[in-house]
């Protein structure tokens, strides 16, 4: 269903909140509403934030607002402001000279008025002098003097008139031929509105609210204080500035000191405890697990159990003592166990490079382990021979027992 066959209900601005920077806005609007549920609320300002838009129904409970959104709409300007111009001036001509027709006839009347005095009658010349009646004169001059007081009065209402009808011809005999000369600046007009869809079918009254811009408040502050008083009076007046494109005149105003724009959360209460004051508890340092730390040792459980080593067979180690200075003697004893696995190999060099410095001999197993005491008996090695002639002077080796 378009928007243009909704049913428009029209709307009154209740009540505005000003804020330091921009102010918040409710209209009610009341109406029957139809049984698609489609009514357009008219009246809103071109500047309403959209996304600030707001409706609630008030005292219907079977009615509620299943949609809101707003809706901007694009009319040709009227053409017909210079004959509307032009009948009121007709209107305030004829009206003019409606007052002018009652002053002058007020005019003359005053003039009748005044043309009231005593004539005494003619008298023939036999006639004897008559006695002149004072009393009928004084009363003739009373009359007309009140009559007179009456009609002056009247006059000055009527000349009132007269002239207020006269600056409003004036006024709009002006504004007409300003208008005939003014080329209009645009030739479309844009309103705003609220389309709304209510559900139930039955009379309700709407409430919108809305935020504009372009309104702010200031404090002006007086303080009244008598030299020798121990007290003061303090006075808080508001300046009130807008340009929201609304009249604010007769509505209800608030102010407010906070930020419109600004978001504002309530803060988290804490529960109630009855007993000796307890310090706040230590914030814990425990944080939540990174996602995915399940699967981080997946890999190694799906690689299985290492595989068995063999044992190697017991090696048998030979000693040797070797005969040395008088007294010195070394002896070897057996050591079993599991042959240690080769050292590797080295990595093959490149052709011209350094070549690898080869191990020790016997290196590779490392040193024999000397004990005292062994079961098996050391093999003696013989001396190195002696140049014939010299006597010997003693050295002996042995295998230890």
């Amino acid at each position: 269903m378009s928007t243009e066959s909704a049913q428009r209900w029209g709307s009154t601005l209740d009540s505005v909140v000003v804020y330091a920077q921009g102010a918040v806005c409710r209209r009610l609007a009341r109406g029957i509403v139809p049984p698609d549920g489609r009514v357009r609320v008219t009246g809103l300002p071109r500047s309403l934030d959209p996304g600030s838009l707001r409706v609630r129904v008030l005292g219907a409970p079977g009615i509620r607002v299943t949609e809101a959104r707003v809706d901007v709409e694009a009319e040709p300007l009227g053409t017909g402001t210079t004959d509307e111009l032009r009948r009121e001036v007709d209107r305030l001509r004829d009206e003019h000279a409606a007052a002018q027709g009652r002053r002058d006839r007020q005019l003359s009347l005053i003039e009748e008025v005044r043309a009231l005095h005593p004539v005494p009658p003619a008298r023939k010349r036999e006639d004897p002098h008559r006695r002149t009646p004072v009393d009928a004169w004084l009363e003739l001059a009373d009359f007309v003097d009140e009559r007179l007081a009456g009609l002056h009065t009247r006059l000055v209402e009527l000349e009132e008139a007269l002239h207020h009808v006269e600056h409003e011809l004036t006024v709009a005999a002006d504004r007409l031929a300003r208008a005939s000369t003014d080329a209009p600046s645009a030739y479309v007009e844009t309103t705003v509105c609220a389309v709304l869809t209510l559900g139930g079918a039955d009379d309700a009254e709407v409430e919108l609210e809305y935020g504009v811009p372009g309104a702010v408040w200031v404090p002006t502050y007086r303080l009244t204080h008598r030299q020798g008083d121990g007290a003061g009076r303090l006075v808080l007046r508001a300046s009130v500035a807008q340009r929201t494109g609304e009249d604010w005149t007769g509505v209800r105003i608030a102010l407010a000191t906070a930020d419109l724009r600004r978001r504002t959360d309530l803060p988290r209460l804490r529960s109630i405890r009855i007993g000796r004051r307890q310090p706040a508890p230590a914030p814990s340092g425990w944080r939540e697990p990174p996602a995915g730390l399940a699967d981080l040792f997946t890999g190694y459980e799906a690689a299985g159990p290492r595989p068995a080593t063999t044992a190697a067979p017991a090696a048998v180690g030979v000693g040797s003592a070797t005969v040395g200075a008088a007294g010195d003697f070394a002896s070897t004893a057996v050591v079993s166990g599991p042959v240690p696995p080769p050292p590797p190999l080295p990595a093959p060099q490149g052709y011209g490079g350094p070549a690898a410095a080869a191990p020790a001999p016997g290196a590779a197993y490392g040193p024999a382990p000397t004990s005292f005491g062994g079961e098996m008996a050391a093999f003696a090695q013989p001396a190195p021979s002696r140049p014939a002639g010299r006597a010997r002077t003693g050295g002996s080796s042995f295998a230890g027992a």
